[in-house]
């Protein structure tokens, strides 16, 4: 096949690979509300060292507050690397919630939040939204991938858990069969039990509240949900998420994430055997997938009503040309 052909895939010929931006929070803060995450640091190093073999410029940030991470998205988004880049990707690692706000005109939705270390929020939409091609004329017609190792839950799916402990849960049904040992198990979400039904601005220093909001903002859970929005994929856009809405991100205390640690060992493979350059990315993002369909946990006697709460991780995209990385800076 002619690999020239730009209508076949997407041009990776450009002078530089592009920027990787990580964001890994492991450590939060007393009051946040929010457990650490044990076992991110390891993803942490090792989303450096496989985005650096990839050829990219690898910008890797720990434990940032909800401002932070929207600030340094922000500045991110404006870099003029883009304009000689082939593509862009961007790593969330953190806690996360599928939260209910009420808008102005009263009407209910549940959006995805990427959760600071001070327990402030930002929109996984705006996040994606600062690449698209309004936003980031450098990365028009680039694809931008987005990989997020957090919790999909909220406080109407499952209500009880508290993250970074042995997990306990109220209402779960455990179904027949038994699954193989695994260890310690921590999900990368708070849900809370006591809820306000307004939301909650903690704009104070003239930050736009479109990307900010707090944890803490939820909805009774008596309160229906009259409309959902999902994450928006735009075009040359790739999002992948740790789990299906309303599931738990898994993460384990000694191995790291099932999402991270799966996506390393596929593009790791793919590098070591020399097939990263003729094989279409999401063809190892489905194998990353299915390794992560081979990952069970053995719940305790207080997690035994954990199942039907996981699930393995999802990709949706609007690539409009295959994604090969062609050699260019391997090392």
């Amino acid at each position: 096949m002619d690999m020239s052909n730009k209508g076949f895939a997407y041009d990776f010929n450009n002078e530089r690979r592009g920027i990787a931006l990580l964001i890994h929070n492991e450590v939060f803060d007393k009051f946040s509300g929010y457990k650490d995450r044990p076992g991110d640091s390891g993803d942490f190093i090792r989303m450096q060292e496989i985005f650096t073999k990839l050829g990219f410029e690898v910008d890797a940030k720990r434990n940032l507050t909800g401002r932070k991470i929207f600030d340094t998205i922000q500045t991110v988004s404006q870099s003029k690397i883009h304009e000689k880049s082939d593509c862009f990707v961007c790593v969330i690692a953190s806690h996360g919630e599928e939260m209910q706000i009420e808008t102005k005109n009263n009407v209910i939705i549940k959006e995805h939040v990427i959760v600071g270390t001070d327990g402030q929020c930002v929109k996984t939409r705006d996040i994606v939204e600062m690449f698209n091609e309004d936003n980031c004329e450098g990365l028009k017609d680039k694809p931008k991938f987005f990989f997020i190792q957090a919790c999909r839950t909220s406080n109407t799916t499952v209500l009880g858990m508290d993250s970074g402990h042995i997990l306990t849960i109220t209402e779960r049904k455990q179904p027949p069969g038994g699954v193989d040992d695994v260890e310690e198990m921590h999900v990368d979400s708070k849900i809370t039990d006591n809820v306000d039904a307004s939301y909650i601005s903690t704009n104070k220093d003239n930050l736009d509240t479109r990307h900010m909001s707090t944890a803490d903002t939820y909805l009774s859970r008596r309160q229906l949900v009259h409309q959902v929005t999902d994450v928006e994929c735009p075009e040359d856009t790739l999002l992948m998420f740790a789990s299906l809405s309303n599931n738990f991100a898994v993460r384990n205390s000694s191995s790291g994430g099932w999402l991270l640690t799966s996506l390393y060992s596929q593009i790791k493979e793919h590098i070591e055997t020399g097939k990263i350059g003729s094989t279409e990315f999401t063809q190892i993002l489905n194998g990353a997938l299915k390794e992560m369909t081979t990952k069970n946990f053995k719940p305790s006697d207080t997690t035994s009503r954990l199942y039907g709460a996981f699930s393995p991780g999802c990709f949706t995209h609007c690539l409009s040309r295959d994604v090969l990385f062609l050699e260019k800076q391997y090392r």
